[in-house]
């Protein structure tokens, strides 16, 4: 056995970047990766919210520190990439994470919206993971994370521009992977369920909303930060090397295919 599954798993002496790190799902995974022994850079734009996850990482013994971050940004995510590089000598993973959530009807959207929303949930998952591939092309080594939504799936009303994000990034996963699995990176996507964060507050009746979860799920029970943050923990290690352009479902068996 070249490794025990306790080697194979861990993240030890490895520096992840989660972008959307000051939100629920984000706080999940800063955790979950920490607590495998990964350096966190929990990246985001509002301070507030990333000292939050950053106390919740190392309130549990972990390593984690938060970098403000505007991911639509090229210069900013240069600059990210650059200094976590300066200062940990290593970039092995990222998990492009960040999102907004707007509900609306289609003909509500106007063109600048729709590019707001493109902006973070598309675009910048193709600049973060471009700024960070030089350094894991150097390494010979490393992980690429992107979160979908299980909308895409189902094509949700009053979420045109999200849903059409969140598609993109599948297409994006299985492209990017093909060309950068030779460099030994690894690129896959994790789409969530309906998972209990701030996002849900746009849905106006909160009760009717989460019995109709409840009621399409085969796991009658709402999925938590810590079933995505410890998916994440296995694609970013050793055990999961093999894998790489897949789409993983965790959605309490919502979709099944």
């Amino acid at each position: 056995m070249a490794q025990t599954p306790a080697e194979a798993f861990s993240l030890q002496g490895r520096v992840a970047i989660v972008t959307g790190a000051g939100g629920g799902l984000g706080h999940g995974i800063c955790d979950s990766l920490a607590a495998a022994g990964a350096t966190v850079v929990a990246a985001g734009r509002t301070q507030a919210s990333l000292d939050d996850t950053v106390a919740l990482v190392t309130g549990n013994g972990g390593k984690a520190v938060a970098r403000i971050c505007d991911i639509s940004n090229q210069v900013e995510i240069d600059a990210l990439m650059k200094s976590v590089a300066d200062e940990f000598g290593r970039i092995d993973i990222l998990i492009n994470n960040a999102a907004i959530y707007p509900r609306r009807e289609w003909t509500e959207i106007t063109a600048e919206s729709w590019d707001e929303v493109m902006a973070t949930n598309l675009k910048g998952y193709f600049l973060c993971s471009r700024a960070a591939f030089p350094y894991m092309k150097a390494q010979g080594s490393g992980r690429i994370i992107n979160i979908a939504s299980i909308t895409f799936f189902g094509g949700w009303s009053m979420l045109l521009d999200y849903v059409t994000s969140k598609g993109g990034i599948v297409g994006f996963t299985r492209a990017l992977a093909r060309e950068i699995g030779p460099d030994g990176v690894t690129v896959n996507t994790i789409s969530p369920g309906a998972f209990p964060t701030d996002a849900e507050k746009i849905h106006p009746n909160q009760d009717e909303y989460t019995q109709m979860v409840l009621d399409s799920q085969s796991v009658k029970r709402r999925g938590t930060p810590d079933d995505i943050g410890n998916l994440a923990v296995f694609l970013s290690s050793d055990g999961g090397s093999f894998i790489t352009g897949q789409l993983i479902q965790i959605d309490g068996g919502w979709v099944m295919h």
